[in-house]
């Protein structure tokens, strides 16, 4: 069946996350036709949004964030400025041809605070097997950055659950 409209793609979502018992929240949002919060991997308190923006017709948006431990932005602003571009550097290189798109947001002192990750397509490539790709690259490229930061700078005490999702 081809994807045309809104409704469509938005009732088809659902049957698709609802089958895959995903938790699955929406979200009223002014510049969006629909909004989704939902567990990705299932059962797990990583969240993943689904999104068809307003202003970008047919578009899915699949959206995903992590917010940098404290411990992690106390490191980074102990380095050199030479030294965190480098790390940023090989980040750059390591995900070049990653098909999700990334955004690693730095204060203005040029320390990360939170990364975003987003994986569009269209109508015309909506199957089940695009939206769980997504969801899987988004997923993937969530924990490269934790890896990264991890395996860099030791794992952090958590405190409470860690903040996955800042959108």
């Amino acid at each position: 069946m081809e994807i045309t409209t809104v409704e469509q793609a938005k009732e088809t979502i659902l049957k698709w996350l609802k089958e895959n018992h995903h938790q699955i929240d929406e979200f009223k949002d002014e510049n969006a036709n629909f909004h989704f919060e939902i567990d990705f991997p299932v059962g797990t308190m990583k969240k993943q949004r689904i999104i068809q923006p307003k202003d970008y017709p047919q578009l899915v948006l699949i959206l995903n964030g992590v917010s940098i431990a404290p411990e992690h932005a106390e490191k980074l602003k102990k380095m050199t400025e030479e030294e965190r571009e480098k790390l940023y550097n090989e980040i750059r290189k390591e995900l070049m041809f990653s098909e999700v798109s990334y955004d690693l947001n730095l204060d203005q002192e040029g320390i990360a605070k939170q990364v975003q990750f987003s994986y569009e397509f269209y109508f015309d490539a909506l199957t089940k097997t695009q939206t769980y790709k997504a969801l899987l690259l988004n997923y993937r490229v969530l924990m490269y950055f934790v890896t990264k930061f991890n395996d860099k700078f030791g794992i952090p005490e958590m405190k409470e659950s860690p903040e996955t999702l800042n959108v």
